[in-house]
């Protein structure tokens, strides 16, 4: 069997202000460990990040934030380089 054919081709994507329950109700749903996230600028969505299981669970469970309050984008701005 083709590997291609246990590929997800399309991506999973939330916007800044997406909860990261969101986030980890995504990731379930799709059977993923990422998701993206997009923006708005000029009317065209674009990448501004990417919100792993990972960053979920060091950045949000472990320290046992709100999972209801806290966002993506709170996450991407962690990172910002």
């Amino acid at each position: 069997m083709p590997i291609e054919d246990n590929c997800n081709r399309e991506a999973v994507v939330l916007q800044r202000d997406d909860t990261v329950l969101e986030a980890a109700k995504l990731m379930r749903q799709h059977d993923v460990r990422d998701v993206q996230v997009i923006e708005n600028r000029d009317g065209e969505m674009v990448a501004v990040g990417i919100i792993t299981d990972h960053d979920l669970v060091v950045e949000i469970m472990a320290p046992e934030l709100d999972y209801m309050v806290i966002t993506v984008g709170d996450i991407i701005d962690l990172h910002a380089v």
